[in-house]
């Protein structure tokens, strides 16, 4: 009797004990497991590089020496014949000039005072419209910003004016304005006999300033030129230009890639490109000559037809060409494990640990991209909890926590 009662207190014991140890090693599992959601990205795959801006255009010249004023800015649309600049013959010229568009500024604002006090408009909702521009304005130059703030520090000076020029009444508004006609008329007529008009020689996008490669780059050179020959670009010399006028509704973009990038864009009519010098954004050109050549490298031409500023007074810049994309679920690298010589990762679906293999479309030395399955029932899925740390997992083990 004593005997069997021996017996079973060690059974008691050992069944204690296996369940103590049972219990530290699942709590132990426990407090060590972390999870991540499974999240869908997007990733590309870029070449980057550096080359050349292409334009048809022509060169204006001006009067050498003299002090100029453009009146239209870059990039702008030109008509053939339509006035672009004004060079003055001194600087009195100049300073009368500047006293005239002064004298304009004033007057613009003056005439459209008059019109709200035409109009009825009462004292509040100026106060409104300024309160809104100079907000506009503030934050224009918290973004460091200032070339923004022209047109509404224009608007809120006619709104400060009318707001000044709400107890003036009819008769004294039109003497104003017609004073200040009189007075701008005779500063313009002084101004403009110390002065000559530039005009556009072509239609097209106006540019001012040249830089020596309008007449060394051009779109007819783009069918034979070599990496060769882009390394070895002069600008031409200072022929007097003050601008130029890019023709036609295109520009071209030339780089030197490596025969393995240029393997990449074989088959393609167009790529997705951005220039990180320029911001902007990406846009789509067309591949009009991928060639490579014996000494492993190859020429790329782009053509587009978004004429944009940026892309009309820029020469040398660099490229980022869009090759492949990449969408799917990232997984962490120590999330990946193996099963029965499977690869997938563990997820904890709600307190039970399940595997589900994967596969992988793109890889990084901290994460892999896997497809998202259709369902969370057949494969790894949006927002399921993958076990980044754990020892021990088993499919179909419980996990309790506290």
């Amino acid at each position: 009797m004593k005997r069997k009662g021996s017996i079973l207190l060690t059974a008691l014991l050992v069944a204690a004990l296996l369940a103590y140890i049972g219990y530290q090693v699942m709590e132990n599992l426990t407090r060590q497991i972390r999870t991540v959601d499974a999240l869908e990205i997007t990733v590309e795959d870029k070449i980057s590089a550096s080359g050349w801006f292409v334009r048809g255009q022509t060169v204006v010249t001006g009067e050498t020496g003299a002090s100029a004023e453009y009146l239209v800015s870059d990039g702008e649309k030109v008509s053939k014949g339509e006035n672009i600049a004004v060079f003055f013959s001194d600087d009195g010229a100049r300073q009368t000039y500047d006293s005239a568009r002064t004298m304009q500024t004033r007057l613009d604002a003056l005439e459209y005072a008059y019109s709200m006090f035409i109009s009825g408009t009462d004292s509040a909702k100026l106060d409104r419209l300024i309160f809104d521009d100079m907000t506009a304005i503030s934050a224009a130059l918290a973004q460091g910003d200032p070339s923004r703030i022209g047109g509404d520090y224009a608007a809120v000076q006619q709104l400060i004016v009318s707001r000044s020029g709400s107890e003036i009444d009819r008769e004294t508004f039109e003497a104003r304005i017609g004073e200040l006609k009189k007075q701008m008329e005779t500063q313009q007529k002084q101004a403009f006999s110390g002065s000559s008009r530039l005009k556009a020689p072509v239609s097209g996008y106006f540019v001012s300033g040249i830089d020596g490669y309008e007449s060394v780059l051009t779109p007819d050179m783009l069918a034979e030129i070599t990496p060769d020959m882009l390394e070895r670009l002069d600008p031409a010399e200072d022929a007097g230009g003050v601008g130029t006028v890019t023709t036609g509704f295109c520009w071209y973009y030339v780089t030197v890639l490596t025969a393995e990038q240029a393997t990449a864009l074989q088959q393609r009519s167009a790529a997705r490109v951005s220039f990180p010098g320029l911001g902007g954004g990406e846009i789509t050109a067309e591949i009009v000559r991928l060639q490579t050549y014996d000494d492993g490298r190859a020429v790329l031409v782009l053509e587009s037809d978004r004429m944009q500023p940026e892309y009309l007074t820029s020469r040398q810049q660099d490229i980022d060409i869009v090759t492949n994309v990449y969408t799917g679920l990232k997984v962490p690298t120590r999330a990946l494990r193996q099963n029965d010589g499977r690869w997938g990762v563990y997820v904890l679906d709600g307190s039970v640990v399940t595997f589900k293999p994967v596969s992988w479309v793109y890889q990084t030395d901290s994460y892999y991209l896997v497809p998202t399955a259709e369902s969370a029932k057949t494969g790894l899925y949006r927002y399921d909890r993958i076990i980044v740390q754990g020892s021990g997992l088993e499919e179909n083990q419980v996990v309790y926590r506290k």
